[in-house]
């Protein structure tokens, strides 16, 4: 399992927490587009955080067999509305799509310099 990214309640808001791999690999033109994603699914995220029986809010996780996952804290989904949901799981989608974008980018990088 690879951990990608989560939110983890703070008393003021929520932090994000990325992979620290890929944070050390990140692109700066993935940077800028992952922050108002980011942002607008903390935004989104913190009008819930109360009803969190964890510290971690919402996490994405790569499954063993490749598939990808978004967990909320259990029990959490039943106080989020529909179109809310809706938009916390499609920027989570869009931020693991990026995250994966940097680790693509960083393999071939290695692999090109290896061939040399």
């Amino acid at each position: 399992m690879i951990f990608l990214f989560r939110f983890d309640k703070t008393t003021n808001g929520l932090d994000f927490i990325l992979n620290e791999g890929i944070a050390q690999d990140m692109y700066p033109d993935i940077h800028e587009k992952i922050i108002p994603l980011v942002e607008s699914t903390a935004r989104a995220l913190d009008h819930y955080k109360i009803h969190s029986i964890h510290d971690t809010v919402m996490q994405f996780i790569i499954d063993d067999n490749n598939d990808m996952e978004v967990k909320l804290s259990p029990g959490l989904g039943q106080y989020i509305d529909p179109i809310t949901k809706q938009v916390i799981f499609t920027n989570a989608k869009s931020i693991a799509d990026l995250c994966v974008e940097v680790m693509n980018r960083r393999t071939l990088e290695i692999r090109a310099k290896t061939q040399k």
